[in-house]
């Protein structure tokens, strides 16, 4: 009978093992699905931080308040599922943020401050993924430090498109070693961000699948 109960019992870990990686192979379907979409999509919610200028000093200023605010925003825990909630979440933050951008250039000294905004603003021409977007209106969180006539950083927000998938870029005409600085890193940095979260949770299924194997062996 003992044996009996330890047998039915070890069946219900392996299907509940089983259960689990079923659950872990949908995740991976859904998070290629979300990732494999074409371009920005209608109702995109973009971040957009322009800097003062494009002197050293205020492209380092512009990178330092872009990592502040994107630290801010990952604590968020991820973003709604659709356009609406994610506005009111993101506005329901702006309070933060300026405050976040108004302490971190008080923190460095500079003379100028910095505007925040959510709402439909002017975008120049931009490449995204290798897609070309014409200029105009935009729904963005704009973040606009000093006169604002320096390269900008951008991204996506909703759906969420950069920050967690780390992908940026600036204004078009800028050279490879402006792009790079504004960006935090090369572009070839940039499209390694997506496969490390695949080869994430493939390595996940694989220590799953070894421990089943053990479980057999």
């Amino acid at each position: 009978m003992r044996k009996s109960h330890h047998f039915f019992s070890f069946i219900k870990v392996v299907l509940l093992i089983v259960a689990v990686g079923f659950g872990l192979l949908a995740t991976v379907g859904r998070y290629v699905e979300a990732n494999s979409g074409d371009g920005i999509p209608e109702d995109a919610i973009r971040i957009r931080i322009i800097a003062n200028s494009d002197k050293k000093t205020d492209q380092s200023v512009k990178n330092k308040v872009r990592d502040e605010v994107a630290a801010y925003i990952q604590t968020w825990g991820g973003m709604p599922d659709t356009h609406d909630k994610a506005y009111a979440l993101i506005k329901s933050h702006m309070a933060d943020i300026q405050r976040i951008v108004d302490d971190k250039l008080d923190e460095l000294g500079v003379s100028y401050g910095g505007a925040v905004e959510l709402g439909e603003v002017p975008f120049p021409e931009k490449t995204f993924e290798g897609e070309r977007y014409e200029a105009g209106n935009y729904e963005a969180l704009r973040i606009t430090l000093g006169k604002g006539n320096g390269t900008n950083w951008w991204c996506v927000l909703f759906p969420p498109l950069c920050l967690t998938a780390a992908v940026a870029k600036d204004d078009p005409g800028a050279s490879a070693e402006a792009r790079a600085a504004s960006a935090g890193g090369s572009s070839a940095d940039a499209e390694d961000e997506e496969p490390k979260a695949k080869f994430f949770l493939w390595e996940l299924l694989e220590k799953l699948f070894a421990f089943l194997g053990s479980l057999f062996g």
